[in-house]
């Protein structure tokens, strides 16, 4: 098997483990007393984490490896499932949560790798396979997690199963690196030039900051953040929703989960190249953001199957139109040299969003009711949506002259990279 199909597996099994607990985490957590407030602080340990200690692992990448990064990320993210799924303690689960998110840099290391494995003109072609198992990894990880919260099992061991099992995913995957993974940069390729290009994708504070300092790509970095804002609300809440407006468990919210993710996947994986040269980023942007405002907004009053059914429609492919063209336009409009800067920072600003909006969502949906994250969503969306025309004119501007562009978080002249 090559290197590319074996890091794209990788990222798969890594993805399913993620993906089959993400929808069950607020019920787990609920089901020992920990309140809303607790709640948000479990989910958005992972973002916080991931984004301190980004930089870190990416450096370490470049100095001494992909393959050892992966390897020690591979352990963290096993022993942190195995924490929170063997626990009942808030502080326990709260430490895996951020393990978890310390080593939550396998992506972009295996990002880095397929950089590192594929020709220039290959590299999209073997990126787009990250994508590809995004997609996949997004629809059947809540599909086997619907499945085994569903054995009839003793109900605290049906939401402790599937922690292990993603534990065992990252097993999987941890095997798969040690004995089918060759290292992809030689020692002697270490620390070099390519490896500072790289750093710049890696998610850092500051580089949010420095690019929105860019007249034609700080507008579009800010919609992506909002993007992931407004999106967020859902992401977090979701199953809890389903349980307090629906009354449904934790199996049957797994399932929409998948459901959303199915119809998102299917935007970005296909309709979406057909739609591009038909419309035009500019014209699809708004377009996808007006459906999702509108999808948070139906959610917000929706309460029999048929409207929730088309809100979440709606939502999915408000996501999956807005997402991709929102980077395409982003990646047209910075020169190549930028672009590593620019979408670090547009990772960085996203990590940011769904760390604010985790928390904030939560304790909405505590203090006011289910409706309300959603009611925040769609109101955070319908701002993205009135910034569009800013966002778009701006894009088409001149590019910043290199000497005015911010310095990327990691400077050039610095041997090792980002966030992984």
């Amino acid at each position: 098997m090559s290197p590319l199909l074996v890091i794209v597996s990788i990222v798969l099994v890594d993805l399913l483990g993620f993906s089959l607990v993400m929808p069950l985490l607020p019920r787990y957590a609920e089901l020992y007393g920990f309140d809303e407030r607790m709640i948000g602080a479990l989910l958005a340990a992972f973002p916080l984490c991931q984004l301190v200690a980004g930089p870190v692992l990416g450096r370490l990448s470049d100095r001494y490896g992909r393959r050892p990064i992966l390897l020690i990320s591979q352990v963290g993210t096993t022993a942190s499932f195995l924490m929170i799924g063997l626990s009942d303690s808030f502080v326990l689960m709260l430490l895996g949560r951020m393990l978890d998110g310390f080593s939550g840099g396998n992506i972009l290391v295996a990002q880095a790798y397929i950089a590192d494995v594929t020709k220039p003109e290959g590299r999209s072609r073997g990126l787009g396979l990250i994508g590809a198992a995004f997609g996949v990894g997004f629809v059947l990880g809540p599909l086997l997690g619907g499945v085994l919260v569903s054995l009839p099992i003793g109900p605290t061991w049906q939401l402790r199963l599937p922690f292990l099992v993603a534990a065992g995913f990252s097993t999987a995957a941890w095997i798969l690196t040690i004995f089918w993974l060759p290292e992809s940069r030689p020692p002697g390729e270490r620390g070099g030039p390519d490896a500072s290009r790289a750093a710049a994708r890696a998610p850092s504070w500051l580089g949010v900051f420095r690019a929105l300092g860019d007249r034609r790509a700080g507008p579009l970095v800010l919609l992506g953040a909002l993007l992931v804002l407004s999106f967020a609300s859902l992401e977090g809440t979701f199953s809890l929703f389903l349980e307090r407006r629906m009354g449904w468990s934790a199996g049957i919210a797994a399932y929409w989960f998948a459901g959303l993710g199915l119809v998102s996947a299917l935007m970005q994986g296909g309709l979406i190249r057909r739609l591009v040269p038909r419309f035009g980023e500019a014209r699809l942007i708004p377009a996808g953001l007006l459906l999702l405002a509108g999808g948070l907004a139906a959610l917000a009053v929706s309460d029999e199957v048929a409207g929730l059914a088309a809100a979440v429609l709606l939502v999915g492919l408000g996501q999956g139109m807005a997402a991709p063209t929102i980077s395409g336009l982003l990646s047209r409009g910075v020169p190549p040299d930028r672009q590593g800067r620019i979408f670090g920072a547009l990772l960085s600003a996203q990590t940011l969003a769904r760390l604010v909006n985790y928390q904030a969502s939560n304790e909405l949906l505590g203090r006011l009711g289910p409706a309300a994250p959603y009611w925040l969503g769609a109101a955070i969306g319908g701002l993205a949506l009135a910034l569009c025309p800013w966002a778009i004119r701006a894009s088409g501007k001149p590019a910043d002259p290199p000497d005015e562009f911010p310095r990327a978080a990691v400077p050039a002249e610095e041997p090792a990279a980002r966030d992984a």
